[in-house]
């Protein structure tokens, strides 16, 4: 694998230096990696072997913008390497329901498409006051923090390397 894109919708921030980390571990293992923030424009795909696409999810939703950007480039999409991440706080919640529903968030990122590895990350969570943090708490499970695991993302996005080395 010589070079690959990583496509990424981000509310506030962390899904695109989820991004980041992806480009600089990529870069690390010989890979010429970049990074783009989802559109609705078309991109040319053909330098890359592979496009990882990701999204933050909020409000149980992919980033609009991710949707856009596989609709708009889904007839070559569909002849790529792809592979899918989901960036969600709920990943972290002491409630099993919400932990098995944030499993399921990487399909409705795809979009309907194929992928060879998907993954879900845990992200950024900002503190929004004594009212905002109660309902977090109490509805999702959650606390405010930073809980992305920077080695986990970094070893994912490599493994996929990996894997296209042994085919």
């Amino acid at each position: 694998m010589k070079n690959a894109l990583i496509v990424y919708g981000s509310y506030a921030g962390s899904t695109a230096e989820i991004a980041d980390f992806m480009k600089t571990a990529l870069r690390r293992a010989g890979v010429t990696a970049y990074t783009i923030p989802a559109s609705g424009l078309v991109v040319d795909l053909s330098p890359y072997d592979l496009v990882v696409i990701g999204s933050a999810i909020h409000g149980a939703r992919p980033h609009r913008k991710v949707g856009e950007f596989i609709a708009a480039n889904r007839a070559e999409l569909s002849r790529k390497k792809v592979a899918v991440f989901a960036a969600c706080i709920t990943i972290t919640s002491v409630k099993e329901d919400k932990r098995k529903t944030a499993h399921k968030y990487p399909e409705l990122v795809a979009h309907g498409l194929s992928s060879i590895s998907t993954a879900v990350f845990a992200g950024k969570a900002s503190p929004s006051g004594w009212f905002g943090n109660l309902m977090g708490k109490l509805m999702l499970g959650i606390t405010p923090g930073d809980y992305r695991d920077r080695k986990k993302i970094e070893d994912w996005v490599v493994s996929l390397t990996r894997a296209e080395e042994q085919r």
